[in-house]
């Protein structure tokens, strides 16, 4: 599904996504150079300025990058943990608005039929009253072969696995007929615990399974 420019000049996809304490979200919009600010005052609290002002930089480019890249992809929001207290430093969060290339209006349900058959892990559901699709692109997803490396490597540490899961919705009542995508990407950082990852996959599944869409500015992080 790919990002349709036409949407542009559309009323703005409005939601709520509450993924819990330790996320910071970063809008996409005009408010992105200020939330980038409140997030860097957050993280460096506790260091002198001018000690401050390299790491500062740094994490500043990061971030940029990461919102130009954003809003190529139709980006709304990304939610990154905050500093000391997110679930694991190496994962986000992104919502974005899709629009269906297609010569007429699709049925949802359709949709969703067909992105869940071209897709063995994909599941679908219902979410904010809408039909929906979770699709895991995770490595390590065959039981079979990752069980036959773990015997291979008992005695070897395994590297951190790379999640990669993704939800999309048709945004309720639109009138230029949008979906949603909410995806969560990343893994565990050297000698993070993985149960942590799984930790904050569940509460990502669980904030997803809440979501609801909004009259208001957007979604509360």
């Amino acid at each position: 599904m790919s990002t349709a420019a036409d949407t542009a000049n559309s009323k703005p996809i409005t939601y709520r996504l509450d993924l819990g304490e330790g996320w910071t979200r970063i809008r996409l919009d005009e408010h992105a150079e200020a939330d980038v600010s409140a997030f860097l005052d957050l993280a460096f609290a506790a260091v002198p300025a001018d000690a401050a002002e390299a790491g500062r930089g740094l994490i500043a480019g990061r971030l940029n990058t990461q919102i130009v890249a954003g809003r190529a992809k139709g980006g709304i929001d990304f939610y990154i943990p905050t500093p000391g207290a997110g679930p694991a430093p190496a994962l986000t969060v992104m919502a974005s608005e899709v629009k269906i290339p297609s010569a007429a209006v699709p049925e949802p349900a359709d949709v969703v039929a067909r992105v869940a058959a071209s897709n063995p892990t994909a599941r679908t559901g219902v979410i904010a009253g809408m039909p929906a699709v979770r699709i895991d692109r995770s490595a390590g997803l065959d039981p079979e072969a990752e069980a036959a490396e773990q015997d291979a490597d008992d005695d070897d540490p395994q590297p951190p696995r790379p999640r990669h899961i993704e939800y999309v919705v048709p945004v309720a009542g639109d009138p230029d007929h949008r979906w949603l995508s909410i995806a969560l990407t990343g893994q565990a950082g050297p000698g993070a615990d993985e149960a942590k990852v799984d930790a904050a996959v569940s509460r990502f599944d669980q904030a997803v399974a809440e979501l609801a869409w909004t009259e208001a500015e957007g979604p509360a992080s």
